[in-house]
């Protein structure tokens, strides 16, 4: 019992380390049964990553492509009198901004490799370079110690993403990081208009936008900010969770992480 047992823990450990966005090694054994479904597996897992690797190539190609007339035409309105080319201008900055999204999108939550790191060093670095960047944030609360397995990068890339919602919709964000035994929260605050609890579900699909709850002139947004914090989340093997904010009245933004 305990040599069928063995195999099947350890395809067990290869599903979850997937899940929470590491590839580990993993050989299929045991009895047939359970070779079979470690063989299942191993196809699902590389059918998800060439999925993945898919996604990322196709938009970024195509962003990259994109860049060229768009250089063009910068150049040419250069050329054009400064008051009849301003209008034109601000369309190309627009559209340069909209791939830098879709560029953002393409990289996914799947760059670098883990590693051990504090959590709240981490936020409390993210708040501090967006405040020297005059962004109206604050770091509220952290609780918890220890360290945990995490991409920095795409944490950051989260994060910021929130920060930069809140302070869109709302006039202020508050950060607050809290760890216990079990999981990682850090949880982005504001005091906008919020999201109505029946549109949660739609704000976190990508190219979603909602309105009239977020105004569209301040949102300039192509809808991928919560689709790509839900992407990092998933991928440390947590979720984004949306509800209101009781310190401000707003959104009130979680990213979970399990340990």
């Amino acid at each position: 019992m305990r040599k069928q047992l063995r195999p099947i823990t350890r395809l067990a450990e290869a599903a979850e380390a997937f899940g929470r966005g590491r590839h580990v090694p993993y050989r299929p054994a045991g009895a047939i049964e359970v070779r079979a479904a470690g063989n299942a597996f191993l196809d699902m897992r590389a059918r998800l990553e060439r999925q993945i690797e898919q996604r990322t190539l196709m938009l970024s190609g195509v962003s990259h492509d994109l860049r060229t007339p768009l250089t063009r035409l910068r150049l040419g309105l250069a050329m054009l009198d400064h008051e009849e080319a301003a209008p034109m201008l601000r369309d190309v900055v627009d559209m340069e901004r909209l791939l830098d999204g879709f560029l953002a999108f393409a990289r996914g939550a799947h760059e670098g490799e883990a590693e051990p790191i504090d959590p709240i060093d981490l936020v409390r670095q993210i708040v501090e370079d967006s405040q020297r960047a005059q962004v109206p944030v604050a770091l509220v609360e952290t609780r918890g110690e220890g360290s945990i397995a995490l991409r920095p990068a795409n944490i950051r890339r989260a994060v910021e993403n929130l920060i930069n919602n809140a302070v869109r919709y709302g006039s202020r964000a508050e950060v607050s990081v809290v760890m216990t035994e079990k999981s990682l929260r850090i949880r982005v605050e504001d005091d906008g208009p919020g999201i109505p609890p029946d549109s949660r579900g739609d704000a976190i699909k990508p190219f979603t936008r909602l309105e009239p709850a977020r105004n569209q002139n301040r949102g300039m947004g192509v809808g991928l900010g919560l689709s790509i914090v839900l992407d990092v989340a998933r991928a440390h093997g947590g979720t984004l969770r949306l509800g209101e904010s009781v310190r401000l009245g707003g959104l009130c933004a979680d990213i979970v992480i399990a340990r």
